[in-house]
Parts: C-alpha cells; sequence; structure tokens
C-alpha cells in the first residue's frame, strides 16, 4: 500500500499556489544518500502503507516549487516513526496519521527523478489524483440518493409516498441530474489525463471536477436529511455517516476554494 506525504501543519495548500515559501521537513546531503528530519501530517493511509512516497526540501535557499525532491522510502527506514493517527469526523475508515522523521537516512538510489524536481512530480501527479477523488465523493453521493430514493419510495406521509409529492420528487430529479453531471465530468477528467500526450491538457480540469462533485456530494447529502426528517439524523438509519463523508472531500485533496484559485490561475493567466 503506498501513502503520499506532502502535507505540513504550517504547509497545507501552499503547494497549490505560488509563493515564497518552502516545506518545513527537510533533506541533508550525506555521504551515499541523504538524512531527513521533519513532519508531515494528515497522510492518508500512513499507519498502514508499506512503501510511502515523500516530498522534502531539499534546496535551503530556494522555494518548494524549485527546491523540492521526492523520495521513495520503506516503512521500516530507521528514523521514520508514525505518530498519531488523527481522529477525523468522516471517511474514517481512510486513516490518515503523522510521519515522524529524525535522522532519517535515505540512500541516493531512493531518490524520484531529479534533486529539485518534487513539485513537477506533484503536478504530474495531481491531475490523476484529484479525478480519482472525485470519482471516490461521487460514489458517496450516489449510495445516498439511492438510499433516499428507496426512503421516499415507502416512506408514506400525509397519505402518500414522499415521491408523490411533487417537491420531494423534483428534488429527487435534481439529484439525479447533479449526478450525472459530475460523473461526466469525472470522465472527462480522467479520459483527457489518459491522452495527455495526444490531446491537449485543460489545468483546469486537474482540479474542477472534484471541486463539483463534492459541491454537488455535500448538497445530494444535506437534502437527504431533510428528505429523511428526524430519522435521517439517527446513526441507526445510517444516513448521519453519509453525510460526514460528503464532508471530508470539501477538503480533501485541495481545498476547494483553494482548488478554484488554482484553476483560476491557469484560465486566465496574462
Amino acid at each position: 500500500l503506498l501513502a503520499i506525504g506532502i502535507t505540513e501543519p504550517e504547509n497545507g495548500s501552499n503547494y497549490f499556489v505560488h509563493g515564497d515559501w518552502s516545506f518545513n521537513t527537510r533533506a541533508e546531503k550525506v555521504d551515499g544518500g541523504w538524512k531527513i528530519n521533519g513532519m508531515k501530517h494528515f497522510v492518508s493511509n500512513s499507519n498502514r502503507a508499506n512503501v510511502f512516497l515523500l516530498f522534502v526540501q531539499t534546496e535551503k535557499d530556494k522555494d518548494l516549487f524549485s527546491g523540492s525532491t521526492c523520495f521513495i522510502l520503506s516503512n521500516q527506514t530507521p528514523g521514520f516513526s508514525l505518530g498519531q493517527v488523527h481522529n477525523k469526523m468522516g471517511e474514517r475508515l481512510a486513516n490518515n496519521a503523522e510521519m515522524i522523521f529524525q535522522d532519517c537516512f535515505v540512500p541516493d538510489a531512493d531518490v524520484v527523478g531529479e534533486i529539485g524536481n518534487g513539485f513537477q512530480i506533484l503536478a504530474d501527479f495531481f491531475p490523476a489524483s484529484n479525478a480519482y477523488a472525485g470519482a471516490s465523493v461521487l460514489g458517496n453521493a450516489v449510495a445516498t440518493y439511492e438510499m433516499t430514493l428507496e426512503w421516499a419510495k415507502n416512506r408514506i406521509q400525509g397519505g402518500k409516498a414522499l415521491i408523490e409529492h411533487d417537491g420531494i420528487r423534483t428534488q429527487l430529479a435534481e439529484m439525479h441530474m447533479m449526478l450525472d453531471v459530475a460523473r461526466t465530468y469525472i470522465r472527462k477528467a480522467t479520459w483527457a489525463a489518459d491522452n495527455r500526450d495526444t490531446v491537449p491538457w485543460d489545468p483546469a480540469l486537474g482540479a474542477l471536477p472534484k471541486v463539483y462533485a463534492s459541491q454537488i456530494a455535500w448538497q445530494i447529502a444535506t437534502w437527504a436529511m431533510e428528505i429523511h426528517g428526524g430519522s435521517g439524523f439517527m446513526k441507526e438509519i445510517g444516513l448521519e455517516k453519509r453525510v460526514r463523508d460528503a464532508a471530508a472531500f470539501l477538503h480533501s485533496d485541495g481545498v476547494n476554494r483553494t482548488l478554484f484559485l488554482k484553476a483560476a490561475d491557469y484560465l486566465y493567466r496574462d
């Protein structure tokens, strides 16, 4: 299982937006390799992974866009340890944990790409990564919709099933539309990412499909809570988990506002 160490306590969205900052986790050149010190947090699956890609600062006088490097290491590497597993509100089966490095030695052979080229590796990775995140939250939204549709067919209020009430019926149709649009947008992004060698790549596709999918997932989750009434707030129904999981993707793989800014920088460059 692979985990990717990027986010730090002081560096969350920084790597999306150009500026004069660098990773606080640093690698110092030593004989035969590199000595790494620092910490990453919020790293998905880091408490279960056996292989890691780690992005750290290797050049002190440069920002992370020109002075960071990617390393590969195993969970048995001396000097590497795990900190706390974060107690998340949602997506609890996708564990996130801290990665701690104390004079952690990584040999030169475990440098991925070129020294100082870590950001470019990130830039190549995120188009597909954000599409995967969009697909994940879309799956949650589909399950929420299907659960709500079944509830609306069977719950009787006012002498008839909820789905026979025009307000509920049209709201379900709007959910269906949102899901289809999100699915199409994600498929467009994944196809474009797979064909970057032959088709011009639209960088906004590396951000906006995930944003849209998470937005409609949150909207569908809150509407579903309303349609379920008081029962939707009770744990035994299971809908509250769908709401918590939808909330996770408002920031997972990039905070939505930051992703909008990233897309805008590409779309409206001078």
